[in-house]
Protein backbone atom coordinates (compact mmCIF):
# COMPACT_ATOMS: atom_id res chain seq x y z
CA UNK A 1 0.00 0.00 0.00
CA UNK A 2 1.54 3.35 -1.14
CA UNK A 3 1.77 6.06 2.16
CA UNK A 4 1.05 9.71 1.55
CA UNK A 5 2.61 11.79 4.17
CA UNK A 6 2.12 15.11 4.16
CA UNK A 7 4.81 18.49 4.34
CA UNK A 8 3.08 21.43 6.26
CA UNK A 9 4.17 24.48 7.85
CA UNK A 10 4.00 27.95 8.13
CA UNK A 11 5.24 30.54 5.20
CA UNK A 12 8.42 30.81 5.13
CA UNK A 13 9.04 27.78 7.17
CA UNK A 14 11.17 25.48 4.80
CA UNK A 15 8.51 23.14 3.70
CA UNK A 16 10.02 23.50 -0.08
CA UNK A 17 13.57 23.50 1.02
CA UNK A 18 12.13 19.38 2.59
CA UNK A 19 10.07 18.64 -0.04
CA UNK A 20 12.92 18.90 -2.58
CA UNK A 21 14.96 16.80 -0.04
CA UNK A 22 12.47 14.39 -0.29
CA UNK A 23 12.09 14.36 -4.09
CA UNK A 24 15.95 14.02 -4.44
CA UNK A 25 15.83 11.24 -2.70
CA UNK A 26 13.76 10.24 -5.35
CA UNK A 27 9.99 10.07 -3.60
CA UNK A 28 7.51 11.86 -5.84
CA UNK A 29 5.97 15.04 -4.10
CA UNK A 30 2.79 16.65 -4.87
CA UNK A 31 2.81 20.59 -4.27
CA UNK A 32 -0.55 21.88 -3.32
CA UNK A 33 0.42 25.57 -3.93
CA UNK A 34 1.31 24.77 -7.54
CA UNK A 35 -1.82 22.32 -8.22
CA UNK A 36 -3.65 24.92 -7.19
CA UNK A 37 -2.64 27.69 -9.58
CA UNK A 38 -2.71 25.19 -12.33
CA UNK A 39 -6.16 24.48 -11.62
CA UNK A 40 -6.89 28.03 -11.36
CA UNK A 41 -5.67 28.30 -14.56
CA UNK A 42 -7.07 25.55 -16.34
CA UNK A 43 -10.35 23.83 -14.64
CA UNK A 44 -12.85 25.70 -16.27
CA UNK A 45 -15.27 25.38 -13.14
CA UNK A 46 -12.64 26.85 -11.09
CA UNK A 47 -11.99 29.75 -13.14
CA UNK A 48 -15.63 30.36 -13.32
CA UNK A 49 -16.53 30.52 -9.96
CA UNK A 50 -12.94 32.30 -8.81
CA UNK A 51 -14.10 34.55 -11.70
CA UNK A 52 -17.63 34.87 -10.14
CA UNK A 53 -16.27 35.61 -6.72
CA UNK A 54 -12.97 38.31 -7.65
CA UNK A 55 -14.04 39.79 -10.78
CA UNK A 56 -12.74 39.94 -14.42
CA UNK A 57 -9.08 41.45 -13.23
CA UNK A 58 -8.36 37.69 -11.82
CA UNK A 59 -7.20 36.71 -15.10
CA UNK A 60 -5.42 38.76 -17.73
CA UNK A 61 -5.98 37.49 -21.36
CA UNK A 62 -6.60 34.37 -19.81
CA UNK A 63 -3.90 33.63 -17.20
CA UNK A 64 -4.48 33.93 -13.55
CA UNK A 65 -3.25 37.24 -11.94
CA UNK A 66 -1.83 36.32 -8.68
CA UNK A 67 -0.99 39.27 -7.38
CA UNK A 68 -4.44 40.65 -7.99
CA UNK A 69 -6.11 37.80 -6.38
CA UNK A 70 -3.53 38.22 -2.83
CA UNK A 71 -4.39 41.93 -3.07
CA UNK A 72 -7.73 41.14 -2.75
CA UNK A 73 -7.52 38.16 -0.05
CA UNK A 74 -5.19 39.90 1.94
CA UNK A 75 -7.31 42.99 1.98
CA UNK A 76 -7.74 43.79 5.68
CA UNK A 77 -11.22 44.50 5.28
CA UNK A 78 -12.81 42.42 2.88
CA UNK A 79 -10.12 39.98 2.67
CA UNK A 80 -11.00 37.35 5.21
CA UNK A 81 -14.16 36.78 4.01
CA UNK A 82 -12.80 36.50 0.17
CA UNK A 83 -10.16 34.17 1.22
CA UNK A 84 -12.53 31.67 2.84
CA UNK A 85 -14.75 32.00 -0.20
CA UNK A 86 -11.61 31.44 -2.48
CA UNK A 87 -10.68 28.18 -0.36
CA UNK A 88 -13.91 26.90 -0.54
CA UNK A 89 -13.41 26.68 -3.98
CA UNK A 90 -9.41 25.84 -4.68
CA UNK A 91 -9.72 23.14 -1.45
CA UNK A 92 -12.04 20.67 -3.01
CA UNK A 93 -10.55 21.05 -6.01
CA UNK A 94 -6.91 20.22 -5.13
CA UNK A 95 -7.83 17.40 -2.79
CA UNK A 96 -9.75 15.47 -5.92
CA UNK A 97 -6.16 16.50 -7.42
CA UNK A 98 -4.43 14.94 -5.22
CA UNK A 99 -6.60 11.59 -5.35
CA UNK A 100 -6.11 11.53 -8.55
CA UNK A 101 -2.15 11.87 -8.67
CA UNK A 102 -2.08 9.67 -5.98
CA UNK A 103 -4.10 6.94 -7.67
CA UNK A 104 -1.46 7.31 -11.11
CA UNK A 105 1.61 6.94 -8.47
CA UNK A 106 0.31 3.67 -6.68
CA UNK A 107 3.06 1.94 -7.64
CA UNK A 108 5.03 4.33 -5.37
CA UNK A 109 6.00 2.74 -1.95
CA UNK A 110 6.05 5.99 -0.51
CA UNK A 111 4.83 9.36 -1.49
CA UNK A 112 4.74 13.16 -0.39
CA UNK A 113 2.13 16.43 -0.39
CA UNK A 114 3.02 19.77 0.35
CA UNK A 115 0.76 22.10 1.71
CA UNK A 116 0.99 25.06 4.04
CA UNK A 117 -2.95 24.47 4.64
CA UNK A 118 -3.38 20.80 5.17
CA UNK A 119 -5.06 20.90 8.04
CA UNK A 120 -6.98 24.02 6.38
CA UNK A 121 -7.84 22.04 3.33
CA UNK A 122 -8.39 19.14 4.84
CA UNK A 123 -5.74 16.67 3.17
CA UNK A 124 -4.55 15.90 6.05
CA UNK A 125 -7.59 13.08 6.63
CA UNK A 126 -5.70 11.53 3.02
CA UNK A 127 -2.11 11.34 4.83
CA UNK A 128 -1.13 8.38 6.79
CA UNK A 129 1.94 10.87 8.58
CA UNK A 130 1.88 15.12 8.83
CA UNK A 131 5.71 16.48 9.04
CA UNK A 132 5.80 19.95 10.04
CA UNK A 133 8.37 22.04 9.04
CA UNK A 134 9.03 25.17 11.76
CA UNK A 135 11.74 27.76 11.59
CA UNK A 136 11.82 31.27 14.20
CA UNK A 137 9.22 33.65 13.21
CA UNK A 138 11.57 35.93 12.01
CA UNK A 139 13.50 34.05 10.09
CA UNK A 140 10.48 32.80 8.21
CA UNK A 141 9.62 36.97 7.62
CA UNK A 142 13.15 37.42 6.17
CA UNK A 143 13.10 34.62 4.22
CA UNK A 144 9.57 35.66 2.06
CA UNK A 145 10.79 38.79 2.17
CA UNK A 146 13.68 37.78 0.43
CA UNK A 147 11.51 34.83 -1.69
CA UNK A 148 8.70 37.34 -2.85
CA UNK A 149 10.05 41.48 -2.74
CA UNK A 150 7.11 41.90 -0.40
CA UNK A 151 7.08 44.30 3.09
CA UNK A 152 7.36 42.56 6.70
CA UNK A 153 3.36 43.93 7.01
CA UNK A 154 2.97 41.80 4.07
CA UNK A 155 4.19 38.62 5.17
CA UNK A 156 2.10 39.42 8.97
CA UNK A 157 -0.24 39.27 6.88
CA UNK A 158 -0.35 36.14 5.09
CA UNK A 159 0.78 34.51 8.48
CA UNK A 160 -2.22 35.43 10.41
CA UNK A 161 -4.34 33.61 7.76
CA UNK A 162 -3.14 30.24 8.53
CA UNK A 163 -2.85 28.56 11.68
CA UNK A 164 -0.45 29.45 14.16
CA UNK A 165 2.66 26.89 14.10
CA UNK A 166 2.15 25.41 18.20
CA UNK A 167 -1.37 23.90 16.76
CA UNK A 168 0.07 22.98 13.05
CA UNK A 169 2.75 21.01 15.44
CA UNK A 170 0.22 19.39 18.08
CA UNK A 171 -1.65 17.93 14.95
CA UNK A 172 2.03 16.78 13.42
CA UNK A 173 3.30 13.36 13.39
CA UNK A 174 6.93 14.90 13.35
CA UNK A 175 8.32 18.23 14.01
CA UNK A 176 11.17 19.45 11.14
CA UNK A 177 13.03 22.30 12.65
CA UNK A 178 14.68 24.51 9.35
CA UNK A 179 17.09 26.86 10.42
CA UNK A 180 19.33 26.10 6.97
Amino acid sequence: MTELIGITGGIGSGKSFYARKMAEEGFPVYNSDLAAKRLAEEDPEVRRKISALLGEGAYKEGHYQTAYVAAKVFDPENGPALLKELNAILHPAVKADLLRWKEAHKQENKLYVESALLFESGLNELCDQVVCVTAPEDVCIARVMARDGVTEEAVRARMATQMNDAERQKRSDIVYNNYE
